[in-house]
């Protein structure tokens, strides 16, 4: 028997397992909720044959694949035919510490290459993961990698990150990169408009790849190669999407009438006499023959794409959403459900007896014999024995009058002399000159894989434009989406490629928002990097609501996977970027947000540096102003605490000073951290209560930061006191620092009275 028949028998094993699984999750395995469990199966069944011709066939033991999220259940059939699951993981789709809905590396790392789930994020993120392999080659020798594969379906590709990811200039030069489309012609709710695959086709064009179509299986081909097939080839070329879908829900006796119809009510002559020697239940096969479901051709389609040594390429590949199932090319299947009549009727059909539902290949048979010669699929490298040495501090000095967003320049420019920063590699979406990242790219240069002449090099300018494959900052378009997966995807270098990175973006802090979606996802697939995020608040008072970042802090307290950060000095800027970069080399910890500002700080209002200083500012929060050794200090009538963070610390000091010439005395808490503030709430003893003392309780608090007030609202009811929370709960606008501060109410006078509101 031939390859191709193993492998069509292969393929409706995994079409079985793939269906039945769900089902199982569905309809027999015990539900105490009574919810429905969901799973895909019309998505997971069209791309059948493409997982097939992959793992059955073309993957290379150095190959990484991301697989579209819906695609879950046959990915996990195929993983369990390979060795790599067994029946009762399958068993367990969906349940808790089972088999995850969506291919998820950070929860099944022992099947999973990479993780995907929100459209179009795990697809672009795996994309420049291509581009972290080629920098670990690049800087660290080696063997090139191999290939990132990644299968999306058409209606993905509707998300806007796409586009912006295929216009980086930069991907055009990946040619370890290979997509394929799954082009079912259905989204969720509806049949795909028709000039979305024109369209899509043009995007890629456009963007340097390779691009080619498998629109037609090889037994249709064959008819259009017969006397009149070319009438037959442009009916189907040109039919709308809708009325092919409907073509694929007729009876078969019903297709002949559809397809030699003409508009005015007649017949096509032409087409009827081509086929009029095809019986009914034929020619409905026949229309259906898509080359995304043929075997032979996907083989020869994936061998072409594995030649080009010169560029990404992409393979749209025509399925049908349903395939092999009963809801085939149903407008409305994405979520439906096989009921156990069809589940019975298909049971029949693919030959599986009575209690073999979960059975994989018999020993010793054909398809057993395929699987024993294949090669073995990916496994990631054991990580680097090189050991990347962060200081815990460094032997920098700070002006008088720093900002923490020029501290964090002054920070990387001292490692930049040290060997770590051989580690380290920074990225930005065309905001690097204005976060302070100039002096960093000037030392280390910008990363393209090629060389590329700099016109400008003998001209004097501030930032020396230097690209090379030796380069360390890496400069994309004005994309945030683009900047976090490229982080998720640096940041998973030391698990994926074995070598480890520090990863470094920067990004003004107002559009953090604009690539939440994209930093939600790296964190999901277990990235650890660092986010450097400048200016913030209204502080950047000139530049209006626009430009002004309010909501921040709560999304960094929400954020999973990333601890927030918003120092006040630039010695904490220091401490916290080390103790993330620690974390980073050492492949544990989380992500890190650095939430800073351009406005100018008095660094003689912060303690002497002492290790008790750098570790109270590490655990989240320290006393800054001390009022309880003050004459007359009394927890039950004149005593306030006041929690203030970053920039806002200046002004809880000077209400502080303000308020003890009318007898309230303030102790000032510098809040580093309300992230891990918040965390350590969870704590048998929680940091806070240590934080303030014993002889305080009872004493009232306020909080204060340039942000949204709730992000620092919690500390009251930790300490069980009264709180005034202070904050910035609107939209900013334009104006002078000082006359924003004080319409928002965070400026000291507006500390001083509700510190006196709460003392009465």
């Amino acid at each position: 028997m031939s390859r191709l028949d193993v492998l069509d028998r292969i393929q409706k094993k995994v079409l079985w397992l793939g269906t039945y699984m769900v089902h199982h999750a569905n309809s027999l395995r015990s539900n105490l909720d009574g919810v429905k469990v969901g799973g895909h199966q019309a998505s997971s069944s069209s791309i059948v044959s493409l997982l097939t011709a992959l793992y059955f066939d073309a993957l290379r033991p150095e190959d990484l694949v991301a697989v579209k999220a819906h695609a879950s259940p046959a990915f996990y059939a195929i993983q369990y035919l390979r060795g790599r699951l067994t029946a009762d993981a399958l068993r367990e789709l969906r349940t808790f510490g089972g088999l995850q809905a969506y291919p998820s590396r950070r929860k099944n790392a022992e099947v999973v290459d990479l993780s995907t789930g929100s459209m179009g994020l795990g697809a672009v993120q795996a994309t420049f993961g291509a581009l972290a392999s080629r920098y670990v080659v690049d800087h660290f020798g080696g063997a090139q990698r191999g290939r990132v594969i990644v299968i999306v379906g058409d209606a993905e590709l509707d998300e806007g990150n796409v586009a912006e990811a295929l216009a980086e200039e930069v991907v055009a030069r990946l040619s370890n990169v290979l997509w394929i489309v799954d082009v079912n012609r259905q989204s969720l709710d509806r049949v795909v408009p028709d000039g979305r695959l024109r369209q899509m086709r043009a995007m890629f064009e456009a963007g340097g790849w390779r691009v080619s179509e498998l629109r037609w299986g090889r037994k249709l081909q064959s008819f259009f190669g017969k006397r009149g097939g070319e009438r037959l080839r442009e009916r189907l070329q040109i039919m709308p999407n809708t009325e092919y879908q409907r073509l694929l829900r007729l009876p078969p006796g019903t297709v002949r009438k559809a397809l030699v119809a003409t508009d005015g009510g007649g017949i096509d002559r032409t087409l009827d006499k081509l086929l009029s020697d095809t019986s009914d239940a034929a020619l409905a096969e026949l229309v259906a023959d898509l080359g995304g479901h043929d075997l032979r051709l996907l083989g020869e389609a994936l061998d072409s794409a594995g030649q080009v040594r010169d560029r990404p390429s992409v393979i749209f590949a025509h399925t049908i959403k349903g395939w092999g199932l009963p809801l085939a090319g149903d407008p409305l299947n994405h979520t439906m459900l096989l009921t156990q009549g069809q589940i019975d009727e298909l049971r029949a059909a693919l030959g599986i007896g009575e209690g073999a539902e979960w059975d994989g290949f018999a020993p010793g048979s054909e398809e057993a014999e395929l699987v024993r010669t294949l090669p073995p699929l990916f496994a990631p490298p054991v990580p680097s024995a090189t050991r990347v040495e962060i200081p815990a501090e460094l032997d920098e000095s700070y002006p008088p009058e720093c900002s923490t967003q020029e501290a964090f320049g002054r920070v990387l420019g001292a490692l930049s002399r040290l060997p770590l920063a051989d580690r380290v590699v920074t990225v930005s979406a065309d905001v690097a000159v204005t976060t302070h990242l100039a002096g960093w790219i000037n030392r280390k240069g910008v990363y393209y894989p090629e060389a590329r002449r700099n016109p400008f090099s003998d001209v004097p300018q501030a930032v020396q434009w230097k690209e090379s494959p030796a380069g360390q900052h890496i400069e994309l378009g004005i994309a945030e989406h683009n900047l976090f997966l490229l982080l998720g995807a640096l940041g998973l270098s030391r698990e994926i490629l074995g070598e480890t990175l520090l990863p470094i973006g920067t990004l003004y802090d107002p559009f953090v928002t604009r690539g939440l979606d994209a930093l939600y996802h790296a964190l999901y697939s277990g990235s650890r990097f660092v986010v450097a995020a400048t200016p913030s608040g209204i502080t950047l008072s000139p530049e209006g609501g626009a430009h002004q970042s309010v909501i921040t802090p709560g999304i960094g307290l929400a954020l999973p996977g990333i601890v927030f950060w918003e120092p006040t000095f630039a010695r904490e800027v220091e401490w916290i970027l080390l103790d993330a970069l620690q974390g980073l080399a050492g492949g544990r910890g989380e992500a890190t947000y650095l939430r800073l500002s351009t406005r100018p700080i008095d660094q003689s209002l912060a303690l002497p540096p002492s290790l008790a200083y750098r570790v109270d500012v590490l655990r989240g929060a320290y006393r800054l102003v001390d009022a309880r050794g003050e004459p007359g200090w009394d927890p039950d009538t004149n005593a306030v605490n006041i929690f203030a963070a970053g920039v806002t610390v200046p002004e809880a000091i000077q209400a502080a000073r303000a308020l003890r010439a009318r007898g309230v005395l303030a102790s000032v808490f510098a809040v580093t951290s309300a992230d891990r503030l918040y965390r350590g709430l969870r704590e048998p003893r929680p940091y806070v209560e240590d934080l303030v003392s014993a002889e305080e309780e009872g004493v009232p608090v306020v909080s204060v930061l340039d942000g949204h007030s709730h992000a620092l609202a919690f500390v009251g009811a930790a300490l069980g006191v009264p709180q005034l929370a202070l904050g910035v709960d609107d939209f900013g606008q334009s104006g002078s620092r000082a006359d924003l501060y004080r319409h928002y109410g965070i400026d000291a006078a507006a500390i001083e009275r509700a510190a006196r509101v709460l003392t009465g």
